[in-house]
């Protein structure tokens, strides 16, 4: 596992955790831990503009035209409440990665990842837990062999709150496309450089690159020559020559960021780091006595190139009694209130969340289905979603604007996440037993999202029976703004080449 830049000192002291806690006392914008990521060597030639140059075309359409373009970014977001449970080390998480096709950037958010007891909501929680999902997230993301393109027919369902017309009820529109999705479009080098082959001497050694302002490179054995002598096969690649018996990591974590059981954790291909800029991430209680973090969220605020992106992974109050419903709009309200990423060096930073070009809201959200437990399973048996959607909490809070005005959710054709017995396909209390507490089946966890730019791929569920939830997750095909220096030395060096000493000649045109 990598080194981290930030582990030591995310560890406080323990009181000192517990005091602020009590005291409500917000920890730092980059109070976070991610990996050690050289990126010096890369090429700066980015697409990276002046601070100067970015506040000036936020302000200006003609700015934006002439000197930005977009590019097209793969992410995969995914939420589970894992109800404090440890994972087994070989707990396969593809089908919840969505790994058949990876994408340039995951954020993957978790609730109840430690159990909500006292001594983790008033105390200093564990970060045993966390570790242990990092490293499994890790593995599962550096496995998977490198694709380059894919062949996909994808679904861009619409939001199922209002249809075409604006209209309120589920509406389901599909449309089928057929097409290569390249997964992330930066030139690499050449496709017709022939890859290189080297020799190998008495022992394995690192190979680095020849051109040492390119990328480090990755190598394989390649099979022996005819005098019998090994060859390594030598291509350019964003990852640092490893030994022979070492895999090559192709994702890195930028961000890791727990309070009490919601955590959150953001990985990207190693080639996109250096594009990422402003992290700063904003923890949120709203649980106990208003502001314990037994339930809450961990916001994260980031720049993407030119488009600034924030996350939110929140686990809000539970129950299904008259009111709780309430508490969870307020929950919401507050969290947007009370989320900040205070910048003193740029004020032109976004603050808040609604600052932000693109959002993405997920977590257990805790809504439930305005129905009568029996009626609400025979309709879960007759796969009948429309109609138990048609009485969902939140999307009778999205149709009324109460919460999340003018934000999106995708068709859900999934069955309800939640409540199931863990390690099992049954719902709770299909087999009753005494004393056992009635749980409704509902859509607790979900993914929402606000902003231009977005178009939803995918959006369901994996079978992973671990927890007595399901995990969810979502495929988002996003475009960000893109500063082309290209762009503007043309227009510098046409400038330069039209300004001259001034000529004035007389009537019989004769230089003056």
């Amino acid at each position: 596992m990598m080194r981290t830049r930030r582990e030591k000192r995310s560890e406080a002291f323990w009181p000192s955790m517990v005091m602020k806690k009590w005291l409500n006392i917000q920890p730092r914008n980059n109070d976070f831990s991610e990996d050690e990521v050289d990126t010096e060597n890369e090429n700066e030639d980015d697409g990276t503009p002046a601070k100067g140059l970015v506040k000036h075309w936020r302000k200006s359409e003609t700015t934006r035209v002439h000197y930005i373009k977009t590019k097209d970014v793969r992410i995969t977001i995914g939420t589970w409440n894992v109800a404090g449970r440890l994972p087994d080390e070989d707990l396969e998480i593809d089908e919840w990665l969505c790994m058949q096709q990876p994408a340039d950037m995951y954020i993957l958010g978790f609730q109840e990842v430690v159990p909500l007891s006292a001594g983790n909501v008033l105390g200093a929680e564990t970060r045993r837990p966390i570790l242990k999902w990092e490293s499994i997230i890790r593995k599962a993301l550096n496995r998977s062999p490198e694709q380059v393109a894919i062949h996909k027919s994808y679904s861009a369902p619409t939001s199922p709150i209002l249809n075409n017309n604006g209209d309120s009820g589920p509406t389901k529109i599909t449309v089928q496309e057929s097409k290569v999705i390249n997964v992330l479009n930066w030139p690499e080098k050449a496709l017709d450089i022939k890859p290189k082959v080297l020799s190998s001497g008495a022992k394995l050694r690192r190979v680095l690159s020849l051109n040492s302002s390119a990328r480090a490179s990755s190598d394989w054995l390649a099979p022996l020559d005819a005098g019998g002598v090994l060859k390594r096969v030598h291509h350019s690649s964003d990852d640092l020559g490893m030994l022979w018996t070492e895999q090559q990591e192709r994702y890195v974590r930028i961000v890791s960021k727990q309070m009490v059981g919601v955590y959150i954790s953001l990985w990207v291909r190693k080639r996109l780091r250096r594009h990422i800029n402003s992290l700063k991430v904003s923890p949120v209680g709203v649980g106990l006595m208003g502001y314990m973090g037994n339930k809450g969220s961990v916001s994260i605020s980031m720049s993407l190139y030119q488009t600034r992106l924030c996350f939110i992974c929140s686990h809000l109050n539970s129950g299904h009694k008259v009111g709780d419903d309430e508490r969870r709009n307020s929950n919401v309200s507050e969290i947007l209130k009370r989320t900040h990423f205070s910048s003193i060096l740029d004020p032109d930073e976004p603050q808040t969340i609604p600052c932000h070009d693109q959002i993405f809201w997920f977590g257990d959200l805790n809504y439930r289905i305005n129905k009568q437990d029996e009626e609400v399973r025979k309709l879960v048996a007759m796969k009948q979603w429309d109609q138990l959607l048609y009485n969902d909490q939140l999307c009778k809070e999205l149709r009324r604007g109460h919460v999340f005005y003018g934000w999106n959710e995708g068709v859900i054709n999934f069955p309800p996440t939640y409540k199931y017995e863990a390690g099992s396909d049954r719902y709770v209390g299909e087999n009753p037993k005494e004393g056992e507490k009635r749980r409704t089946p509902a859509w607790c966890d979900r993914i929402l999202w606000s902003g231009k730019r977005i178009k939803q791929l995918c959006y369901n569920r994996a079978e992973i029976r671990m927890s007595d939830h399901r995990p969810v997750s979502s495929v988002f095909a996003i475009e960000v703004e893109v500063f082309d220096p290209r762009k503007l030395r043309r227009a510098l060096n046409l400038t330069s080449a039209a300004v001259h000493p001034a000529i004035i000649l007389d009537e019989h045109g004769m230089e003056l």
